[in-house]
């Protein structure tokens, strides 16, 4: 028997034999296996064991992500219930809009501080400042220096109890006046209190808080299902893993299966790893250690990395020979000395910029693999070399999650429809290309519509145009038909851009922001202005909105950005950035291991043994994840700051290929 049946077989029989998945003694599991190691595949498995096995058991299966929807579905066929944990939760909940009404407060209170000190205080206080002035228009006096705090620190605390408590109790009564009719979830990043609305996290924290005050809801997730099975349990909220593991009946027997990897919990919301359950046998953990991915030297590379005992192994999968799988893994680097900070000069941020890329063209010349796929930290990086900088540049601008807010307004104008029909014409796919248009109303019944439908694609695709006037071209020629989406969208921008330009307060602070007295600090010294933290925090978010608002609809963008974004969404590109968990596997990876003057990451604590080790562990996995997507060959490109480094890194890696190169 080959071993990649053997091995899917060990898997099951682990999680049938020590859970005990017989008909009446269900035991929650966790399968933890790294990158490569199969887990959806297994998942497939257990759901088909079940299947035949108890037919009448009723099996859901949520993850992240439509993408992994789809791809579990591929996988497992869609006789069962498969959603993303979002969708799943909605509707559970949206029902019972009298109940959210008694605990949505939660996501518009504000918290009391947690620990003593003028740090914390001053933290705090800046969080109420700002919502009091969002929802009263009120302004608060300025934060009180460490000095005057610290002369009496529990007066100033209670004084600011106090004033949280009046001004949650100002929340309240502005819930309680609303009708609990207009409750929803709004499946976008922010909550409204003035709507009453909530957004994708608050949902989680919602159906979390109902199902602690109403132990009929887990109830009914009880009755309903027999197996729970959520994919990537690593990027689940701990509100979500709450739900299922500390507050389902105790006497039920649903049966929650985890499958992930904490290695790849690589986001702040994540609850990251599971062992707390696993630890208070609320979970049996069953490890996979094969790997069915990557060669044998990139496995034996990233095994350094995790820290939770498994040792992956490489698996081979029908045909294949061990010496297949050999691979090599390269260091390549270059001393530059201190690195600018996000503060430095423009200059010294263009040179390391300059540095940078030429030791990434260097890496690419000497490491010399086809089908090379080059990842960064950021998608900022990855603009330049891709060729949507100008359009990444207005999102950055404006808004904090880009890539979430890029898609989301593509979509809201259809210009990410339109890409979809041109794509379509340029890999040549006519059928699902014909079917689409026809929906649309542009229907072929001659040689001629033919004709005429390329010359339209053609002159989209090869005039230059921007993309506003794409969009308009395509609307035009009616291979699109403007949604009511679209229609309102333009309303509210024309009433957003009417509204700000009829404020005299903010065109006077505009023109004096575009004037040069661009900080609140300025304003104050140059022009004798009165102004809080917080209407300055206020008109510069409106400042930020009317800058979208124009660019965004204007003719700066060139629509063959927007092309190039979505090759680079899908992965067609040369770049790809580190965050990207769920991607398949790559040939071969050059890793360019720099922070992108991002402080939130120092990789030179994933070989510094002495760094704190939580901030060490965010580096690791992030690199781990990275990493573990080569299939054959991996390369890794730093700048280091000193001799120092260079022999940490040489330390820890002590079996790898490190080739310095020449500034």
């Amino acid at each position: 028997m080959d071993r990649t049946m053997s091995q899917a077989i060990t898997t099951i029989k682990q999680i049938i034999d020590a859970n005990h998945l017989k008909a009446d003694d269900f035991t929650n599991f966790v399968l933890q296996g790294g990158a490569g190691s199969g887990k959806t595949e297994s998942l497939k498995e257990i759901i088909g064991y079940i299947s035949s096995t108890y037919p009448d058991k009723k099996i859901a299966c949520i993850t992240h992500t439509n993408i992994a929807v789809d791809e579990i579905i591929v996988r497992v066929g869609d006789y069962y219930e498969i959603s993303t944990i979002h969708s799943f939760l909605n509707k559970l909940i949206r029902n019972y809009r009298k109940n959210i009404k008694e605990v949505i407060g939660q996501i518009f209170y504000l918290q009391q501080p947690t620990v003593p000190g003028h740090e914390e205080y001053k933290k705090v206080y800046t969080k109420y400042a700002t919502k009091l002035f969002s929802i009263t228009g009120e302004t608060a006096a300025k934060v009180t220096g460490k000095r005057e705090y610290d002369k009496s620190p529990a007066s100033f605390d209670a004084q600011l109890q106090d004033d949280i408590q009046a001004l949650n109790q100002v929340i309240a009564n502005i819930i309680e006046a609303q009708h609990h009719s207009q409750i929803h979830y709004n499946e976008s990043r922010f909550d409204s209190l003035k709507e009453l609305s909530f957004s994708h996290d608050s949902l989680l924290i919602i159906s979390c808080a109902l199902c602690e005050r109403f132990p009929l809801l887990p109830k009914i997730i009880s009755d309903k299902y027999d197996f729970i099975f959520i994919d990537e349990y690593q990027d689940s909220a701990p509100e979500v893993v709450r739900i299922f593991l500390e507050l389902l009946p105790k006497n039920r027997n649903t049966t929650i299966g985890l499958f992930g990897d904490s290695m790849q919990g690589i986001y702040d919301d994540g609850i990251g790893d599971v062992q707390y359950y696993v630890d208070q046998g609320l979970l049996r953990k069953v490890e996979k250690e094969d790997n069915f991915r990557c060669s044998q030297g990139v496995v034996d590379y990233i095994n350094i990395l995790r820290n939770d005992g498994i040792e992956q192994e490489v698996a081979l999968k029908d045909g294949e020979t061990a010496e297949q799988r050999k691979g090599e893994v390269k260091v390549f680097f270059r001393g530059y000395g201190a690195k600018p900070g996000p503060f430095s000069p423009g200059d010294q941020k263009a040179a390391y910029a300059d540095a940078l890329n030429e030791l990434i063209a260097q890496s690419l010349a000497q490491f010399d693999h086809p089908d090379t796929k080059v990842l960064m930290l950021t998608n900022k990086s990855i603009s330049s070399e891709v060729g949507f900088k100008k359009l990444y540049k207005l999102f950055d601008d404006r808004y904090t999650e880009v890539k979430e807010e890029i898609e989301k307004e593509l979509a809201k104008i259809q210009v990410s429809e339109l890409v979809e029909l041109c794509r379509a014409y340029s890999a040549q796919a006519y059928n699902p290309l014909m079917v689409a248009l026809k929906k649309r109303g542009f229907v072929i019944r001659s040689v001629k519509d033919k004709q005429v439908l390329s010359d339209h694609f053609k002159y989209l695709l090869e005039s230059g145009l921007s993309m506003q006037g794409a969009l308009a071209y395509a609307l035009e020629k009616k291979l699109i038909r403007k949604s009511e989406r679209h229609t309102n969208y333009l309303v509210a921008r024309i009433q957003l851009l009417a509204e700000l330009e009829a404020d005299g307060d903010f065109k006077v602070l505009e023109n004096l922001y575009n004037g040069g007295s661009n900080t609140r600090a300025r304003l104050l010294s140059n022009h004798d202005i009165a102004i809080t933290d917080e209407e300055f925090d206020n008109f510069h978010q409106q400042l930020k909105r009317k800058n979208f608002a124009i660019g965004f609809l204007s003719d700066d963008i060139p629509f063959e950005e927007v092309l190039n974004y979505y090759s680079y969404l899908n992965e067609e590109t040369g770049y790809i950035t580190m965050h990207k968990t769920k991607g398949s596997g790559i040939k071969n990876v050059i890793v360019v291991l720099d922070e992108y003057l991002w402080n939130k990451y120092n990789f030179k604590s994933v070989y510094d043994t002495h760094t704190d080790p939580n901030a060490r562990l965010r580096n690791q996995k992030l690199f781990y994840v990275a990493c573990s997507r080569a299939i054959s060959n991996l390369a890794i490109v730093r700048m280091i700051v000193d001799q120092e480094e260079e022999e940490l890194m040489k330390e820890y890696f002590s079996h790898c290929d490190f080739i310095p190169l020449p500034q």
